[in-house]
């Protein structure tokens, strides 16, 4: 009994992270997923990487265990959000192709954020998400926060939040973020510019042609059919942004364990 006591207090650290990682981490974030899941997916992660969890001190349960949790609820947000503002590329750059085709106004209801999203986006997000799983990206973010707490120890009574490197890393994957969605979205923007500065050549060569019955339906054809040819560019552009998540993530976390 005396045991559990003394181990009390670091698995309950442990279960605060898991639990802050679950509730803003891609994929685990969702809104239509209940709550109670996502708590109780962190208290069943917690438990299986205690295990992993180094050799600490004891931890008091006091003032100061406040302040541990406090720090641990913040850590967990922070490395989630880092994951999730890279993933968020995805629904600018479908944001960004579906300006350019004339489809800005037909928005769905995102699961996730509960906002109007554009339909490319919302479909983009959803080959996204299936091919994340397809290469057991859950799992390497399940890795990936099962190793921050060797990075960042729990006995550790604050992490450098507020430092200038934490800081800049944060700005440096915000920046990626929109390169990444420009990078996605470029070759649609680019070749449905083509085809508006066509159709603005043809109604001015011949006045007598109604471009505005038919350039909308030119448009969406054109748009349609790039989607298909560039899918395997974007599955390549999809590869590099995950690779940037993850090592978004594995230097936040260098600087937040200082």
């Amino acid at each position: 009994m005396d045991l559990i006591l003394m181990q009390l207090p670091a698995f309950l650290l442990v279960f605060v992270r898991m639990t802050a990682f679950f509730v803003s981490a891609p994929f685990f974030n969702l809104r239509n997923v209940p709550g109670q899941f996502k708590i109780a997916l962190g208290f069943l992660m917690a438990l299986i990487s205690y295990q992993f969890v180094p050799a600490i001190g004891p931890i008091p349960m006091d003032l100061t265990f406040v302040i541990h949790v406090l720090k641990e609820v913040l850590v967990g947000i922070i490395l989630g959000l880092i994951c999730e503002m890279m993933y968020t590329a995805i629904r600018v750059a479908g944001g960004m192709m579906d300006l350019q085709m004339g489809l800005a106004m037909a928005n769905v209801v995102d699961p996730n954020t509960g906002a109007y999203v554009p339909v490319t986006g919302n479909f983009k997000n959803i080959l996204a998400t299936l091919y994340f799983f397809s290469i057991d990206g859950h799992h390497m973010l399940i890795r990936g926060i099962i190793s921050s707490y060797q990075v960042i120890p729990l006995d550790r009574m604050w992490a450098p939040i507020g430092s200038e490197q934490v800081m800049m890393t944060a700005v440096k994957v915000f920046l990626q973020m929109f390169l990444s969605a420009f990078m996605i979205a470029a070759p649609l923007v680019v070749a449905l510019f083509l085809v508006d500065v066509s159709l603005g050549i043809v109604a001015k060569s011949v006045p007598q042609f109604n471009i505005f019955v038919v350039g909308l339906p030119i448009k969406l054809l054109a748009g349609f059919a790039l989607l298909v040819v560039l899918m395997p560019a974007f599955l390549l552009t999809l590869n590099g942004l995950f690779e940037k998540m993850f090592r978004g993530l594995a230097e936040m976390m260098k600087w937040l364990g200082g």
